[in-house]
């Protein structure tokens, strides 16, 4: 099974890091706090704890759950030819206003793939509650099993990411490539939504009259 890498150990790192382990992935979790720092809530994950080199080096797949300030600031040698899931969203009065984002002039995962042009970026697990994902979580077939939103330019790692949430107990929702993640961006249609596939993928096409009168903040 993929080995995953996580930067950022946040509610939503812990999160995923919690089902990822669960579902028999080898989980590196790497955060600033070092391995330290993050010892308890590894054991308690079930995770490695470490430097976000660590998690870029050690995951085929890293998962990015970091405030978007921080976003520049990743380990990019280390992160060269992975795939990296981009689950951050742009909250301009929190992380400082990005003009390429605003008035969503750009999807923000296609923003992130131009600073990491030596990675292979695929935007999930940006629009669900943290707390929603190791809750949520439901074997394949499961009728009330949730839908999560894929978006990525490349198959293989699209691909590879749509397995990765398969196992860890969520339909894949392939929306197309990244500039067609601000379906799932905050604010729109897509984003902090409860449904199935099929149903997500329906609202997900509301975006479009949405995106037509994009919310200013």
């Amino acid at each position: 099974m993929t080995d995953l890498g996580i930067i950022g150990a946040g509610h939503i790192g812990a999160a995923v890091a919690r089902v990822a382990t669960a579902a028999g992935y080898t989980v590196t979790l790497g955060s600033r706090r070092g391995p330290d720092g993050l010892r308890a809530l590894a054991g308690e994950l079930g995770a490695t704890p470490g430097i976000p080199e660590d998690a870029a080096r050690e995951g085929e797949l890293v998962l990015v759950a970091v405030p978007f300030s921080a976003i520049a600031d990743l380990p990019r040698d280390a992160l060269a030819g992975k795939t990296l899931i981009d689950a951050t969203n742009y909250v301009p009065w929190r992380d400082g206003a990005i003009d390429a984002l605003e008035k969503d002039r750009t999807a923000t995962s296609a923003y992130v793939q131009g600073l990491y042009p030596d990675s292979r970026v695929v935007k999930a697990f940006n629009h669900i509650v943290w707390s929603d994902i190791p809750k949520d979580a439901r074997p394949a077939g499961a009728a009330d099993r949730r839908g999560i939103a894929i978006a990525g330019d490349r198959l293989e790692s699209t691909t590879a990411v749509e397995v990765l949430v398969d196992r860890l107990g969520f339909d894949p929702v392939n929306i197309g490539p990244l500039h067609q993640s601000w379906r799932i961006q905050i604010g729109s249609p897509g984003w902090i939504t409860n449904y199935s596939a099929d149903e997500f993928a329906a609202k997900i096409s509301e975006a479009e009259s949405w995106h037509s009168h994009p919310i200013n903040y």
